[in-house]
């Protein structure tokens, strides 16, 4: 009889162990004959287990703010370099615009002699016969595009006769007294001043008003 049940207690199917300490705990708890002793060592080991996920996810925050940290430095870093390069961008379009002026203004320098060349024969071309009109019409014609071709370039004539004097713009050359003007105009221009980009090429030289304190000018103020 008793090699019987020894029989059949070795054929009957073993019983699965729980996989996890949880699992364990709970089997446990709600095993027909309660053993402390095993309860115990479940509960110890389960307490265990939550101490490595405990250190686990702290491990894993400190990894996730070192990343997040990592995050800004970079994000940092690119805005840093963005701004750089724009800052580099401008600077390169600005010295490239300044170079440009400064070839421009060069070119026109060489261009003067002739601009004033043809406002001198513009002036004083008097055309009566037709082979003189003639001439005249070639030196309007030409005069005109060495006009354009300088507007084309960016450059303009420096205002003069009846704008205050500015000696950032104008060279005086002559003085004459006015009472109809206000001290300091422009009267005349002898020749023309240009600016490109707004850096002067060269300066306008006119004929400056002052006021003469006279006879004439006592006399409008006494009365």
């Amino acid at each position: 009889m008793k090699a019987a049940e020894e029989a059949e207690a070795a054929a009957a199917p073993a019983e699965a162990v729980p996989a996890t300490p949880l699992e364990r705990v709970k089997h446990a708890l709600e095993s027909e004959t309660l053993d402390k002793d095993v309860l115990t060592a479940a509960l110890a080991e389960l307490e265990a287990e939550m101490g490595r996920l405990q250190s686990a996810a702290s491990e894993a925050g400190d990894r996730a703010k070192s990343l997040e940290a990592s995050v800004a430095s970079a994000k940092d870093q690119y805005l840093r370099l963005n701004a750089d390069f724009d800052n580099f961008r401008r600077r390169t379009r600005e010295e490239s615009a300044a170079l440009t002026d400064s070839v421009r203004g060069d070119v026109i320098k060489e261009m003067l002699p002739i601009v004033d060349n043809f406002e001198l024969a513009r002036t004083q071309v008097k055309a009566e016969t037709e082979a003189e009109q003639k001439i005249n019409n070639s030196y309007q014609g030409l005069y005109k595009q060495m006009v354009d071709l300088m507007r084309s370039l960016g450059v303009e004539a420096v205002p003069t006769t009846g704008t205050p004097f500015d000696p950032n713009i104008h060279d005086a050359i002559m003085r004459e007294p006015s009472n109809s003007h206000p001290d300091g105009t422009v009267l005349q221009e002898f020749r023309k001043g240009f600016a490109i980009g707004g850096k002067l090429i060269r300066p306008a030289m006119v004929k400056v008003s002052y006021t003469e304190e006279g006879p004439a000018a006592s006399s409008e103020e006494s009365a």
